[in-house]
């Protein structure tokens, strides 16, 4: 089977992937929009209130300074509509499997993100907003979740499957470095001779791991964590959902889920900027 094309990579198939119908991926590119605050004075006061904890995060977080997520567990009704109105939603979303299970989504405030999940023992409900590149607990499942994968012996890798092995032993090989170090690696699958036998068998010998993040934009990105330590598959699709990049990284997450410093800066002074607005 001839290897396919660098500029339309073949899909690969992983299992559920990418994940839920809540998670589906915004249809088009959003364009921020500043909110409108309420004219009720109960109402713009509570506004302001949230709005002067949420800079006061973001404000340290740029500073350098240590951060307390804010809690939102005990917040009320009233409290998260008003949350709901003012953050309004961003392009990036994510999923961690497990107990509990995590859904996260970024605010339009880049770097801003709403971590929720519910504890199946207690019964309560985990609640939260934090700042930062991304939510610790997507790259922490996929660390507890990860681990070494042994390289299978030649006689019992499938007829058809020729490139793939290789693959497999070189991102092993990264993984390791990537424990030790930190230094993370990124393959282009598309750059490679694989054939369908080839990438299915990867994705099979990879695994699934907990983690799953989409981020929207002018396309897509659909990200799953692997078995294999610090090992994700990122697969980029154009606004017609063509797959049009498929790669696998080594990294902590991998950056085109992240938020970079410079957004969360500028996150945090367009919040400042709403909060003057209305004193």
């Amino acid at each position: 089977m001839p290897a396919p094309s660098p500029s339309r990579p073949t899909a690969i198939p992983l299992g559920t992937y990418p994940g839920p119908d809540s998670m589906a991926l915004p249809t088009e590119m959003r364009v921020f929009t500043a909110p409108e605050l309420p004219d009720d004075p109960m109402r713009r006061a509570r506004c302001r209130e949230w709005l002067q904890r949420i800079v006061a995060m973001l404000d340290a977080y740029v500073a350098g300074e240590a951060v307390t997520p804010i809690a939102l567990a005990d917040a009320t009704g009233e409290d998260h509509a008003i949350l709901d109105e003012i953050l309004l939603e961003g392009e990036v979303k994510a999923l961690v499997l497990g107990e509990p299970e995590w859904q996260i989504e970024e605010t339009a405030y880049t770097g801003l993100w709403r971590v929720r999940a519910r504890d199946p023992r207690a019964g309560t409900l985990l609640d939260r907003l934090e700042v930062g590149p991304v939510p610790p607990v997507i790259a922490e499942s996929a660390r507890d979740a990860g681990g070494r994968i042994d390289l299978p012996a030649p006689e019992a890798i499938p007829d058809g499957v020729i490139n793939a092995p290789h693959v497999l032993a070189e991102l092993a090989a990264r993984s390791a470095v990537f424990v030790e170090s930190g230094v993370g690696h990124v393959v282009n699958l598309g750059l490679l001779p694989l054939s369908d036998e080839d990438l299915t068998w990867l994705a099979q010998s990879l695994g699934e791991g907990p983690s799953i993040i989409l981020s929207g934009g002018y396309g897509s990105c659909r990200i799953r964590s692997t078995r294999l330590t610090g090992t994700w598959w990122v697969q980029y699709y154009n606004a017609t959902d063509t797959l049009i990049l498929n790669t696998l990284e080594v990294a902590t997450v991998p950056a085109a889920a992240c938020a970079a410093a410079d957004d969360i800066v500028d996150s945090a002074a367009r919040i400042r900027a709403l909060q003057e607005a209305y004193p």
